[in-house]
């Protein structure tokens, strides 16, 4: 391109004013634009210069055929709605000029509008280039009515430029995906090199390949952001409001999706098209085939979700249930274009649940998991390497276990290379429900594989062997207070190297401990934690009186301190209460004297959205046997206050999800692309911290390659 460039400027060294006799006569392009100086006052070339330049370039490249080309065409907006001007405008058919005739003398645009290709526009310098993109091509490509794609080109007098495409009502995205960042944001300061614009041929073949369902790969498939999985979302409880499938509706969703991401690494790993479509053209009974033997050949890499699936067919290929199968192909039809492995939506697993699962479940249960960010910055000061074992004892649906597991695995995971599945991960949940979706999230993270085991942490304990203790057995007559230290191996439990949890924890869901004569732990489970004693008051006569309630999350924190390895590290959010006030005052005492507090940080009272409840962190170590020098004397803890998360719970058309907060530039009053958060310049300030602490914590964390970002 940059050759005709230099060709259009040495050829038309002397020209002055362009206008649209100025494309038809010397390019052999349609144009509807008026007369315009080449340059401006100051002798800098003009917007026209620049746009003829660049149609002069396509057309002499080879790659774009000059009679399927106009400038400046009057796109109408809407049914003879006010007239969108991009600068350039490609169709797909050479006769597109008596559709727009036709089009002006029927007011019915919608023919031409499913024949445009794609839509370029261009300023004379880059300063402007947001304002080309959300005032100009934007709306235009907002216009498409076609099922394809529409595919978008900014460029200036700069090198690069800038590749967009759209499918249907999805937002606006990078042609090379790769190039966005977070939240699907555009990322407009690193453009795509100019010799990477797609021929004419490239954007219809990129179209062909999402128009045919029985082609697709990986590759063809848009990945999934924050704003067109909101939008999946919207359809999906629309149509189970309409279908009313006998099965639950989030079961459904996990298990359909645990079909499609299997679908989607296969794909990727073999090269082979996508099994998981809905064809109307072809057989009904050939989808079913197709979606049976789909379930077979998931089912030994996803056993949790699938061993037990609640939709099958028989041998007949009948479907267990008929509304099963209709949510099943709508939910096909939404995501068979789309691709849940390119996401970058971390929350994905959690918009999912606060959508699908029922609200009073939710809200009875305490279930307002850890938003990603919150998880991420604390597996980010935790550090996981590769040969470290993983514990989260109240994992709900696995965010911190997915999130460390691609901590781990962050460099092959960049380089989209193999790697290994999550063995050395466990994660305990009461709610069988929660695991299935657990292992959607280890799936979707990685390649599934760890320990995901249904039981009440506290009153039940996952032992070395492999074993869950029964119910009933974590009891006084069975084990002392000090049960972490076990010599029975049918006794042991099992300890990890890092515990990294987010426990139920507050004044609305303490345990009964003896109040009223309710015990929601059995007396001689509780009798086994030291917290509970602990936490004893004594009246005026110095009669000692135990607690009749309990705060869960302080039981958690004794439980992870117990199972985890001396000289392991420990993550754990809290109540602010327990971490402050004077109630908690012995807890805090037992804490301190076990374990060296290396991190504090409080979190608003907005972060979890409906809970509302103020939170604090706690980043720990506990010392090996010949290192408690490090809890009797002063030591440096690292304390911050997080003021800004970078999102916001929000619910648009009843579907909850998690909305970006950005950066407002405080000269032009706009969004800029810098999410409004404080948990970057917190990393980096932890990782400058854990370089002056003692050698032993600086070889627990890491320090070598704890990350700064």
């Amino acid at each position: 391109m940059k050759k005709y460039f230099e060709q259009f400027d040495t050829k038309y060294s002397t020209l002055e004013k362009i206008d649209s006799s100025f494309y038809e006569k010397k390019l052999g392009v349609r144009a509807f634009c008026s007369m315009v100086k080449t340059k401006d006052a100051q002798g800098n070339l003009s917007e026209e210069y620049i746009r003829a330049r660049f149609v002069f370039a396509m057309i002499q490249s080879g790659d774009y055929q000059k009679e399927y080309i106009c400038v400046e065409f009057g796109f109408p907006k809407g049914n003879g709605g006010k007239s969108l001007n991009p600068d350039i405008a490609v169709f797909k058919i050479k006769n597109w000029v008596s559709l727009w005739d036709d089009a002006k003398k029927t007011k019915n645009f919608s023919k031409i509008r499913q024949n445009v290709l794609a839509f370029f526009e261009t300023k004379k310098n880059n300063k402007t280039v947001d304002d080309a993109i959300e005032n100009q091509l934007r709306p235009a490509m907002n216009e498409n009515e076609s099922p394809e794609r529409i595919f978008g080109v900014y460029f200036d007098n700069e090198d690069g430029i800038l590749i967009l495409k759209k499918l249907g009502n999805s937002p606006i995205k990078r042609f090379d995906e790769t190039k966005e960042g977070d939240f699907g944001d555009l990322n407009i300061g690193q453009r795509d090199l100019l010799a990477n614009l797609p021929a004419q041929k490239d954007f219809i073949e990129n179209n062909e390949s999402i128009s045919r369902p029985d082609k697709l790969t990986l590759d063809s498939l848009d990945s999934i952001d924050e704003s067109n999985f909101t939008e999946v979302l919207n359809s999906l409880k629309r149509a189970n409001d309409r279908i009313h499938p006998k099965t639950d509706v989030h079961t459904l969703v996990v298990e359909f999706l645990t079909l499609k991401i299997f679908d989607e690494k296969r794909s990727q790993k073999d090269g082979s098209y996508a099994k998981f479509y809905y064809d109307i053209r072809e057989d009904k009974q050939k989808f079913r085939e197709r979606i049976q033997q789909l379930y077979k050949d998931a089912k030994d890499s996803y056993a949790k979700v699938l061993s037990k699936p609640f939709f099958s067919y028989d041998s007949m290929v009948r479907p267990s249930d008929a509304g099963d199968e209709a949510f099943l192909i709508e939910l096909v039809k939404e995501f068979q274009q789309r691709s849940i492995l390119k996401t970058k939506n971390e929350s994905f697993n959690q918009i999912i649940f606060n959508n699908f699962a029922e609200g009073k479940q939710k809200a009875d249960k305490g279930q307002f998991f850890t938003p990603i960010p919150i998880v991420n910055a604390i597996v980010k000061m935790l550090n996981p390497q590769k040969n470290e074992t993983f514990c989260d004892p109240a994992c709900g649906i696995a965010d911190f276990l997915a999130m460390s597991f691609r901590h781990m695995h962050r460099e092959e995971i960049q380089s989209k290379a193999f790697y290994e599945n999550a063995e050395n991960f466990s994660g305990f949940d009461l709610e069988a429900s929660n695991l299935k979706l657990a292992e959607l999230n280890l799936v979707l993270n990685g390649d599934g594989g760890a320990v995901l085991q249904q039981m009440d942490s506290l009153a039940q304990k996952y032992l070395d062997n492999g074993n869950v203790l029964e119910e009933g057995k974590f009891i006084t007559q069975n084990f002392t207070s000090d049960w972490e230290n076990r010599n029975d191996v049918t006794k042991n439990p099992k300890k990890y190297k890092i515990i990294a949890t987010n426990p139920p924890f507050g004044k609305g869901r303490d345990l009964k401990t003896g109040k009223s004569g309710k015990w929601d732990l059995p007396k001689d489970t509780i009798h086994l934690y030291e917290t509970w004693e602990a936490k004893s008051t004594q009246d005026k006569k110095g009669k000692i009186k135990l607690p009749g309630s309990m705060d869960m999350g302080v039981l958690f924190l004794e439980n992870a301190y117990k199972i985890l390895e001396d000289g392991g590290r420990m993550g754990i959010v809290l109540s602010n209460s327990i971490a402050s006030i004077k109630e908690w005052e012995n807890i805090r005492k037992w804490l301190i004297e076990r374990m060296r507090i290396v991190a504090l940080f409080d979190l608003p009272a907005n972060t979890f959205g409906e809970s509302g409840v103020s939170t604090t962190i706690i980043i720990a170590y506990k010392p090996k046997q010949n290192e408690k020098h490090l809890l009797g004397q002063d030591y440096e803890v690292f304390i911050r206050e997080i003021e800004n998360l970078g999102y916001e719970v929000k619910t648009k058309k009843k579907v909850v999800h998690f909305q970006p907060q950005f950066v407002i530039d405080e000269e032009t009053f706009e969004k800029t692309s810098k999410k409004l958060e404080d948990f970057s310049q917190m990393q980096k300030d932890f990782s400058e911290f854990i370089k002056r602490q003692e050698e032993e914590i600086k070889k627990a964390f890491h320090s070598d390659s704890l990350t700064d970002k």
